[in-house]
Parts: C-alpha cells; structure tokens; sequence
C-alpha cells in the first residue's frame, strides 16, 4: 500500500493544474471541499480515494485556467488574483482582467473542507494505511513533493498559502536543502489598530524566490484589499 501512496502523493494528485513552465505558482494545502454535502466527502473517503491511491501516477491538466470564471467563484483564488495585480505592477482593483499562466498546486493530494486533524476518520485510515493527519502529513513531508519539477522548471516566485505549514512548504519545494526563512512584518491599517501584525516569510534558493502568506480568508488573515496590497509590493520588492 504504502508504495501505490507515495506514487500518487509525489505526482499531482490534489493539484488543479495549470502550466509548469508558468514564471508564478501558487500553492494551498489541500483542496477545499466546501462545496460538497457531508454525504459526498465519506463516498469519496470511502469508495474513490482507494480506488485513487491504486491508480498510482496521477498527471498533471495542463488545460487548468486559474483565471477562469469558475475559479474566482472562490475566494482563496479571488485574493491571490488582487495579490497577483500588485505583484504586476498593475493596481488592485484590476483583478478581473488578469490573465495568464499560473501553475496551482497542493501540499496535500488529499481534499477536506477545511485544515483540521478531526477531519480524518476510519475512511482515510483504510484508504492510507496512515492513522491520523499529523502522520500523513509528516510523511508528505518526506517525499518532497515538487522538488523536481522545481528544480527542472525554476519558475520566479511561488506564492504558498499556510504560515503554519512553512517547514512543509520549503521541504516540498527545495528539498532538505537546509533553507533559513526570513520574514517581514505587515501591520494593519491606523484605522484598526485593534487588529494584530501580520507575517510573511520568505527564501530563495536556485533563483526561485519562495513566499509564504497567511490565509485570505481567516480573521488574522489578508482579508482586506489593504493587506493584500501591502504584501504585493513586498514581494515586488524581493524579486526586483
């Protein structure tokens, strides 16, 4: 089992797609699952995700358009498109016309409706052959999921979503290459003085500049065009 696992967790299962020679990548940690019914996620914990993992190999869809209208229905990608207006030089509310190449992937192949350790259940166990989340993860940890293609495509800037999972998203894209994140502070508007410090981090390593962004969407996130902007032009600035 555990052989069948780690040939489909190392290709790209859970990953929308999109094109690997793209200059930008973007990536989550799982595909959401927000809109599918309870009833449909333990059919797929239970009767598709073995069938999956015994498939092996899953490729990449290249036909994947992360500008499309369907994708900016969600607001994960509705945020990074802003984000992707500054990092242009392009202003922010500009959004919708953004077009082009952008590779999406995940750290995880696995999809949940949200980032928590009581999502996996006996389903998953038996799909896996893996106990809780934490294991998963930690053993997603060990395959280094996109070194190769990182290393073969060298795309300019990737953009990871998940400040909690930095360590993950560096082994996964530059290996165990012994990388030291620095990070940068971004404080909210005067108007909210109540609200906390946000935090970026970032490296660079074979010409590849690798940020790591809070979530969009979260209460101590980048949830405001002001926020967003103000993280746009840091990255700017690190890859001029």
């Amino acid at each position: 089992m555990i052989e069948n696992l780690n040939n489909w967790a190392y290709s790209f299962s859970g990953c929308d797609g999109g094109c690997p020679d793209a200059k930008i990548w973007l990536c989550g940690i799982e595909w959401g699952y927000e809109k599918a019914t309870d009833k449909e996620r333990e059919h797929y914990y239970k009767s598709i995700l073995s069938k999956e993992i015994k498939n092996g190999h899953h490729e990449l869809n290249t036909s994947y358009n992360f500008f499309s209208d369907e994708s900016m229905s969600f607001p994960f990608h509705l945020a990074f498109s802003k984000l992707y207006s500054v990092i242009q030089n392009r202003d922010i509310s500009d959004f919708k016309n953004n077009s082009g190449d952008i590779l999406k992937l995940n750290l995880s192949p696995i999809a949940f409706r949200k980032d928590d350790e009581g999502l996996w259940n006996e389903n998953l166990v038996k799909a896996t052959g893996i106990k809780t989340k934490t294991e998963f993860v930690a053993h997603l940890k060990t395959l280094n999921r996109f070194t190769e293609i990182t290393t073969k495509h060298k795309p300019k800037l990737i953009v990871c979503i998940g400040n909690g999972h930095r360590n993950n998203f560096i082994s996964s894209f530059f290996g165990n290459e012994k990388i030291k994140l620095k990070y940068e502070t971004i404080k909210p508007e005067i108007s909210n003085k109540n609200q906390n410090n946000r935090y970026i981090y970032h490296a660079k390593h074979n010409d590849t500049l690798l940020v790591i962004t809070p979530f969009s969407t979260s209460p101590n996130g980048l949830n405001s065009d002001y926020l967003l902007q103000s993280v746009g032009e840091i990255i700017k600035d690190l890859l001029t």
